[in-house]
């Protein structure tokens, strides 16, 4: 006979392995989409997102749009607003601009 705490575990596991399964591909839509600042200028895409030990995005690397552009700023995936099929961050382009780049070669 299945004890009832056995049926839960199993539950609980298999709950686990979907949200994980979920995140990770909600990650991988992450990347590629448009950022904006708070008056809708286009800042760049998202070229990166860096994870915590629990799997959940805890900062973007947004690559600048442009010719000129250096390096990815790093921001806080919580600074995100979703809005549609990209996002709104409560920056100006110019603070944005201002921000330094992300080193990505060191270590």
């Amino acid at each position: 006979m299945i004890k009832p705490r056995h049926v839960l575990a199993a539950g609980l596991a298999a709950g686990l392995m979907f949200a994980f399964a979920n995140l990770a591909s909600a990650q991988g839509s992450l990347e590629g989409r448009e950022v904006r600042a708070s008056d809708g200028a286009v800042l760049g895409t998202i070229a990166k997102v860096i994870t915590g030990a629990d799997g959940r995005p805890l900062q973007v690397l947004v690559q600048p749009k442009g010719v000129r552009a250096a390096g990815p700023r790093s921001l806080p995936y919580k600074a995100l607003s979703p809005e549609g099929d990209q996002f709104v961050i409560p920056l100006s382009k110019a603070e944005f601009d201002s921000m330094p780049a992300v080193d990505l070669a060191a270590k």
